[in-house]
């Protein structure tokens, strides 16, 4: 039998001391989230691809000729980054709200709360999740997305920061959601009326100067435009706002949505409802 006297004081069960993170905790919640959200890797991975191909193939029929710009770009080559994007997004936006209502469903997400995690812990456990994955089905969406007219980077490390930081906001924004939410009906609607108008408005296939002039400040108001703006940059070079005003709106944004997630984890908010 393995001795166990280290968690005894005096012959009583005293609680272990896992330091101002519990790594061990941490790691091994990121990678019960990363198997899940992998184990059906064809709707998670290859799905994303063969969805941009087909919508690539269909904008590239109808739109993509020697004159079709849009916002100065040929149309394909301002097309990808949005595929790419809305990809990347969807994944994340998918990574956190579904594990969580999937949780609440089996009636073992209010386990969560006796973990040896704290409220931080959690927020970062999900979030992580949530990045890693939705950076690797960005990869496989731009390779995919290869032959129809893309390119490599113009800027890697500000793809990846985009990437990154679009990805944190989202996951974020899940976790919210998914907390809110007492069903899939609940986090359905949320993905179907706020998060994909926040998202198809954001000039994934159009730019902004297209749209009438009282539109324009609704436009830039959206958070997910400078994540859009700033992946097209990062693959084009070119961007519609200086890609340093995108990337503190987005750090802005994205700390908000941390203090809320934190929050509400602090709470227990629907954890066990």
């Amino acid at each position: 039998m393995t001795d166990r006297s280290d968690l005894l004081l005096g012959g009583v069960p005293v609680a272990r001391r896992f330091g101002l993170i519990n790594w061990l905790g941490l790691a091994t919640f990121y990678r019960r989230e990363m198997s899940r959200n992998f184990k059906i890797w064809k709707i998670t991975l290859a799905a994303p691809a063969i969805r941009a191909v087909l919508f690539a193939s269909v904008f590239g029929l109808a739109i993509d000729h020697e004159n079709a710009v849009m916002g100065g770009l040929p149309f394909m080559t301002f097309l990808i980054p949005g595929l790419v994007t809305v990809a990347a997004l969807e994944r994340a936006f998918e990574s956190s709200a579904f594990s969580i209502v999937y949780d609440k469903m089996e009636g073992i997400f209010g386990d969560l709360a006796v973990l040896p995690l704290t409220p931080g812990e959690l927020v970062l456990g999900f979030s992580a999740a949530a990045v890693s994955g939705s950076l690797m089905v960005a990869a496989v969406v731009w390779l995919a997305l290869l032959p129809f007219g893309g390119s490599l980077p113009h800027n890697l490390l500000a793809l990846a920061f985009f990437v990154a930081i679009g990805s944190l906001m989202i996951g974020l924004f899940s976790q919210i959601a998914g907390l809110w939410a007492r069903k899939w009906d609940y986090i359905t609607s949320v993905q179907t009326f706020i998060f994909l108008p926040f998202v198809f408005f954001s000039g994934v296939f159009f730019s902004l100067d297209e749209l009438p002039n009282f539109l324009l400040p609704v436009a830039r108001a959206n958070p997910v435009f400078y994540i859009v703006d700033g992946i097209r940059f990062s693959l084009t070079g070119q961007a519609e706002v200086p890609p340093m005003f995108g990337a503190v709106v987005c750090v802005a944004v994205t700390a908000i949505l941390w203090a809320v997630s934190y929050r509400l984890f602090s709470i227990g908010y629907r954890m066990k409802s």
